[in-house]
This record gives C-alpha cells, sequence and structure tokens, in this order.
C-alpha cells in the first residue's frame, strides 16, 4: 500500500517537500520508519528522534499503521 507522510519543521526542509507517498507494506510505525528510511535515504539519519501520529493522535512504534490514515511525522522541538 501507499502511505500518505505529512512532513514538519527540519524534515520538510531536508525533503523539500512537505508531503510524502511511501510504498509500505501493512505492519506497524517501526516498518514505516524503515520504509521511509530506505526509501528517502536522506531523512534516515533524522527519523529515529521523531514522534509519529496516525490521524492527529501520537502514537508508538508497534501501532498499526491502516491503509487509510494520515501518518505525521514531528521531529523534535525546543521552546523557550
Amino acid at each position: 500500500m501507499t502511505v500518505t507522510v505529512r512532513l514538519f519543521a527540519g524534515l520538510r526542509e531536508a525533503a523539500g517537500t512537505n508531503e510524502l507517498c511511501v510504498e509500505h507494506t501493512d505492519g506497524d510505525v517501526s516498518a514505516l520508519r524503515t520504509a521511509l528510511a530506505e526509501q528517502h535515504p536522506h531523512l534516515a539519519e533524522r527519523l529515529s528522534s521523531c514522534r509519529f501520529a496516525i490521524d492527529d493522535d501520537f502514537v508508538g512504534d508497534d501501532a498499526a499503521v491502516p491503509a487509510d490514515a494520515v501518518v505525521d511525522i514531528i521531529p523534535p522541538v525546543s521552546g523557550g
């Protein structure tokens, strides 16, 4: 299946776009993270510190990724 992934902040800048289509077999967030790193190696190093959200809810690496989900990848942020 193809999953639409929305990127924010530094990830968006590194990818040069705010959205990617990722080929992903049915699985969990961990498998999606791996597929994304393989298909877009320039993002691979940054992905380990990012949070994933499915349909606006933060999820862990073991969460299932449904075919119709919207997946957001949120890089770490700092405030002050």
